[in-house]
């Protein structure tokens, strides 16, 4: 049975890897579909798609975060057959981090790798202004600084309507979270960021690296926030390069 969760499992059939990716704040799933396009036979990316966007924006978003990761948990091990790996930009990197300890606390498979984007550590206290609650206008204008939402999109007023509370709900869960103390994950973790990125310094992304006992590897490219959006090509391949040394390694174990 498929999941509400998960959008892209039918793509590549024969792919022996999943690549499983988390939005930034109010975006959906629908946007990893074409990164299909860029990657080898091996692996098929798929998307994680939260209540309140696209096929599911008739539902309420939610603001349980340790909830959100539990559904999420609970829907990699019931539709994940093989390996696998997590990449989540911005409030997306936390929600990957927390549904990777998640499935570490019920004794389920662990991905191959995490890769996290745009976001301090989940150790550091939040940094910045909270946004959340501002009146539309004025979070509307936020929103235009990160540069990751079309201007033509921002000023239509109905699309808007639909759009902000599932990003309110996310950056509610990102700037309100609070750090539960666990031991570091035993995986690989990659840290990426925009060296113009306003809202994850240099400090802050490498801060990561106290979250696992495994390798750990840092990237930045030329762009903001949504950095990702110009070089997906460079963060694709840095992803595809670490799992394809670790589809080696499965193949000869």
């Amino acid at each position: 049975m498929n999941s509400p969760w998960l959008i892209g499992l039918d793509a590549k059939p024969e792919a022996r890897l999943t690549l499983v990716c988390f939005g930034s704040s109010g975006s959906g799933a629908i946007q990893f579909r074409a990164w299909n396009r860029q990657t080898p036979d091996w692996l098929r990316v798929a998307g994680v798609q939260l209540p309140g966007r696209e096929a599911r924006f008739r539902e309420a978003p939610w603001h349980d975060l340790g909830a959100l990761a539990t559904a999420i948990a609970d829907a990699l091990g019931e539709q994940l057959t093989g390996p696998f790996a997590c990449y989540g930009h911005s409030f997306g990197a936390l929600l990957a981090f927390e549904v990777c300890r998640q499935l570490r606390r019920t004794g389920s498979a662990l991905p191959q790798l995490l890769a996290v984007a745009g976001r301090w550590a989940p150790q550091l206290p939040h940094p910045y202004r909270k946004t959340y609650h501002l009146p539309d206008a004025e979070f509307i204008e936020v929103l235009a600084q990160y540069g990751g939402t079309d201007r033509r999109i921002l000023a239509d007023a109905e699309l808007m309507r639909l759009f902000l509370p599932g990003i309110r709900a996310d950056l509610e869960l990102n700037t309100e979270y609070v750090y539960p103390p666990e031991p570091p994950l035993p995986l690989p973790l990659i840290a990426l960021r925009g060296d113009a990125d306003p809202v994850c310094s240099p400090p802050e992304l490498a801060a990561w690296q106290a979250q696992t006992t495994a390798g750990f590897s840092l990237h930045t490219w030329q762009g903001g926030h949504f950095f990702e959006k110009a070089g997906q090509e460079l963060v694709l391949g840095v992803v595809v390069e670490a799992l394809g040394r670790g589809m080696v390694e499965l193949a000869s174990g």
